[in-house]
């Protein structure tokens, strides 16, 4: 047998030196890998599977002045689906459909419109229903919480507080001006998941939601409530088109109350009409009409076109400017200005305007708000129409004395006639409560000026007076009726359609509180600011002087009594509207 030759010895050095580098290069790698670079690779693999989660956000609430809520986020649960597993379920279809409240057919209709893994089938419905159908378990069902907008007001508040839509976006209203400070920042959790995208447990939160902003509105919910129901109340008896309502703090600028109707109910929008989500207080303008006329006097009397005392022979039956024949509809002799306002003289008016420079009117009218935004930045607002004065000749002279020939919103009365009540001072009007009321604003007239006229006002709602039925017993109440017929838009005006108005301040002898009201397209009975618009005034007024703690003047109660019983029949005459129709 061969003899096998001996191995060298360093061969076997060699491979023990081998195996031993090899093992020191793997240790190498495994400290370096554990040590230099393990933070960044256990990373790498946590971004292959740890998924972040989206948590929901608490939209911010809004409250009335006093805390009461007007718009909540309340929880609420929404089911989706994987359609790769849940088509596999199909024997469970007609229980899921059943308790959602649907056929099968629009079921599978939910889950072929979404995509390979994901379906809605029910968004944002209440967290037992939810449960009720996740309780089932069915393969490829799941839920997730969300939270859907409630508005305890419903309809009263529904055109100015405005609705978010199904993600919780404003979209209308306040909700739509605020959206940026009621919206929080959402969340996330970070966690495992299935193959299919399906979580499977969760590690916490990695970064928390942070909720959206309170919202303290300087509206009174109460009042709210007083002036929709009025305002609905005179809508309907009259069978009007619409209406709109404004209650203003005289001195500070806030906004009370903000109506308009028809309205809408923001937690069910199902029937949903274009028509009813204007907040017509700031989108819709109209001529004003009579309501216009305390600011002609004033410009008349700052520039001293006219004295405080001046008189004007109104006995006409036709006061012919250019080719128009301006009338009154009882005809008078001569008027002092305090009877101009309260018999509502159209042809007093106007002879008051063509002795005034028109750019002197056209700056009053200016510093009074009109022809631009009331700076809320409210969505839909309109800034109105105040046609520049260079561009106009005698007639529209005339008629912009008596609210022709311009357009205004119901906001922009009430503001306007805020000034007069606030001694001349102009106070743009706000829907934030102000901690610290006493706001500065710009005066307009001189207060001498403003005090006459609230004189003057006083007397529209007094015995004769084209406004008596807003007289409020035991308080002086200074405000002005208006009576416009609608323009057709090809230089004329429809026959029988007008917009009744009526703005006014309580109490005249110390301001506090100033309120627009418009109802548009009435049909029935007498179609006057003073019939129409007026009780919606008086019923609201009443309620917030209340509601301030204002008491009624014993003295006012006895004389109103007596002033009743003294002109029954002078009453129900200016009851009916007489003289207060402009043409």
């Amino acid at each position: 047998m061969p003899v096998r030759a001996a191995l060298p010895a360093w061969r076997a050095t060699a491979v023990w030196a081998a195996v031993t580098l090899a093992f020191a290069t793997i240790m190498v790698q495994a400290w370096r890998a554990q040590v230099e670079h393990g933070q960044f690779l256990r990373d790498q693999g946590a971004q292959r599977y740890l998924r972040h989660f989206p948590l929901p956000v608490q939209r911010g609430s809004i409250f009335d002045r006093h805390g009461k809520p007007l718009a909540l986020s309340v929880p609420v649960k929404t089911l989706w689906v994987d359609p790769q597993i849940f088509s596999q379920q199909h024997q469970k279809w007609p229980q899921v459909a059943a308790d959602l409240g649907i056929s099968v057919n629009e079921l599978q209709t939910r889950v072929h419109n979404g995509g390979s893994h994901f379906a809605f089938i029910a968004r944002q419905i209440d967290p037992e229903r939810a449960e009720k159908i996740t309780a089932l378990r069915v393969p490829g069902l799941y839920s997730l919480n969300e939270n859907r907008r409630y508005y305890p007001a419903g309809s009263i508040a529904a055109p100015l507080i405005g609705f978010t839509n199904v993600d919780g976006n404003g979209i209308e209203g306040l909700e739509l001006a605020y959206n940026q400070w009621l919206t929080g920042k959402a969340g996330e959790e970070t966690g495992l998941r299935d193959n299919y995208g399906h979580p499977l447990s969760l590690r916490g939160p990695a970064h928390a939601a942070q909720p959206g902003k309170a919202l303290t509105l300087s509206i009174d919910r109460h009042l709210q409530y007083v002036a929709y129901t009025s305002l609905a109340s005179a809508v309907q008896r009259f069978q009007a088109r619409s209406g709109a309502a404004v209650l203003m703090d005289a001195q500070s600028g806030e906004v009370l109350a903000m109506v308009s109707y028809p309205a809408f109910n923001p937690n069910d929008r199902s029937d949903y009409q274009a028509a009813l989500y204007n907040n017509r207080a700031i989108a819709d303008t109209f001529e004003p009409g009579s309501v216009m006329k305390p600011f002609t006097i004033a410009a008349a009397l700052d520039d001293q076109s006219i004295q405080p005392d001046a008189t004007f022979n109104v006995n006409t039956n036709c006061f012919r400017v250019a080719r128009f024949c301006i009338q009154d509809d009882v005809r008078h002799n001569n008027l002092d200005l305090a009877q101009v306002l309260k018999y509502s003289s159209n042809i007093g008016a106007a002879k008051i305007s063509l002795r005034t420079p028109p750019a002197d009117l056209f700056h009053m009218l200016r510093q009074a708000g009109f022809g631009q935004s009331s700076g809320l930045g409210l969505p839909g607002e309109s800034s109105g129409t105040l046609p520049a004065w260079q561009g106009w000749d005698i007639a529209r002279r005339a008629a912009m004395a008596y609210g022709y020939g311009l357009s205004v919103t119901p906001l922009q009365l009430a503001a306007a006639y805020g000034a007069i009540a606030n001694q001349g001072v102009y106070v743009a009007p706000t829907l934030i409560r102000q901690e610290n009321p006493g706001a500065k604003g710009t005066r307009i007239m001189p207060a001498a000026t403003a005090a006459r006229l609230t004189q003057w006002l006083t007397g529209v709602t007094g015995p004769g007076g084209t406004g008596f039925l807003a007289s409020i017993p035991g308080y002086s109440v200074a405000g002005k009726t208006g009576t416009s017929i609608i323009a057709n838009g090809k230089g004329g005006f429809h026959k029988n359609q007008v917009n009744t108005t009526f703005v006014g301040f309580a109490p005249a002898r110390n301001p506090r509180l100033v309120m627009a009201v418009v109802v548009r397209g009435p049909t029935q009975g007498w179609r006057y600011g003073g019939v129409v618009a007026a009780p919606v005034f008086r019923v609201t007024m009443a309620a917030a002087l209340q509601s301030m703690g204002i008491q009624p003047n014993p003295a006012l109660l006895e004389s109103a009594t007596a002033a009743h019983q003294a002109s029954a029949s002078e009453t129900q005459r200016w009851a009916e509207g007489v003289g207060d129709a402009a043409h």
